[in-house]
């Protein structure tokens, strides 16, 4: 049996929380300093802090000492690119997601889609959900212009805390044993990758404001989109249907950007709710609308869209035509996906025409 706060919140006969009102997420999760997952404070219990990225990818990539470039383009150590977490909540963490799918990744795209076919996405997707819960929670202590002279406020002035709430749910699903409806799942793809031997077997990238995320890990490469109940991967469905190879990083930032552009074009979106009954039965729930419709969007938004996720990548391409590509990705009217005839492109890092 659970007991309800008067913020709204529920524990259980322990004072475990099992759901945080979003009163409390946003006071104790993302303006305070409490463990992000179980909501315990640090005098309370020990804490060690959490990695952002997986601590097992920093090692097998040698990043601790390398940085990565954050919203407001400062450099930060990974080592250092922490949140806060307890002992106890780390540990399962590791447990849950770290050692399962570390083991699977190492065996290469095949062995990943295999276990998904068999178990469907449930690890990998809230595992996601994690990592872009942890990166967005850091925001807090980032400054929007690092000159202290200028002051811009902090990149999170901008973010309404609320709004994380669902995915903070899903996130932490792992720990309070909710049980999450299917229809709950958002777009989660995995696709083949192409290695390139002067460019890094890792990346990561995500699209806040369209909840979206993407991390490729040698040849496999996962996509999600964390709030649209699949509407995006219905949309971009028959796109999905025409990629018959492994791809390219370039081809990879391109869907994530496609999917997240359809994400923010819905015209009804999913409503997810949590339910606690008399018994203690925690569900996560969707109510869907009743049928995928997109608004019009324009090439010119997608293409900043696009542009965000590629230009780094285009940056290094040596072709002659590169501020002509640049330009045309910007008004979002390339595609690096398919060729002029429509058929899939294999070879993406010389950029296909529109």
């Amino acid at each position: 049996m659970y007991t309800k706060t008067l913020d709204g919140s529920f524990l259980d006969e322990t004072g475990k929380v099992i759901y945080f009102s979003i009163q409390r997420f946003v006071n104790d999760i993302c303006e305070g300093n409490c463990c992000f997952i179980c909501g315990k404070k640090p005098d309370e219990v020990a804490f060690n802090e959490e990695h952002v990225l997986p601590d097992w990818l920093l090692r097998k990539y040698n990043l601790h000492n390398r940085q990565i470039t954050l919203p407001n383009l400062r450099g930060y150590t990974y080592s250092q690119y922490k949140i806060p977490c307890c002992v106890p909540c780390n540990t399962l963490m590791g447990e849950t997601f770290e050692t399962p799918i570390s083991a699977l990744v190492s065996q290469g795209y095949g062995n990943v889609a295999e276990y998904l076919q068999n178990n469907g996405p449930g690890l990998f997707f809230v595992w996601m959900a994690l990592i872009f819960l942890k990166t967005h929670l850091k925001d807090k202590g980032l400054r929007v212009n690092l000159d202290k002279r200028k002051d811009e406020g902090m990149i999170t002035d901008s973010y309404q805390w609320q709004e994380l709430h669902h995915i903070h749910c899903i996130a932490r699903s792992f720990y309070t044993g909710a049980i999450i409806q299917p229809e709950v799942y958002g777009t989660f793809v995995v696709l083949g990758a192409k290695e390139y031997k002067d460019i890094e077997s890792f990346d990561y990238g995500d699209l806040y404001d369209m909840r979206s995320v993407m991390l490729r890990i040698e040849d496999t490469c996962f996509l999600a989109v964390l709030n649209d109940s699949q509407a995006s991967g219905h949309a971009f469905h028959s796109q999905l249907q025409r990629l018959t190879g492994p791809l390219s990083p370039l081809q990879l930032r391109e869907i994530m950007a496609r999917l997240a552009y359809a994400n923010h074009l819905l015209k009804e979106r999913p409503r997810y709710k949590s339910l606690i009954d008399t018994k203690g039965l925690y569900r996560i729930l969707a109510e869907l609308p009743p049928r995928v419709m997109l608004e019009e969007g324009r090439n010119e938004d997608y293409g900043l869209v696009l542009y965000s996720c590629v230009h780094h990548i285009l940056s290094k391409i040596a072709d002659a035509n590169i501020d002509e590509i640049m330009e045309s990705t910007k008004n979002g009217e390339r595609t690096f996906l398919f060729d002029e005839d429509g058929n899939f492109a294999k070879d993406s890092m010389s950029p296909a025409s529109k």
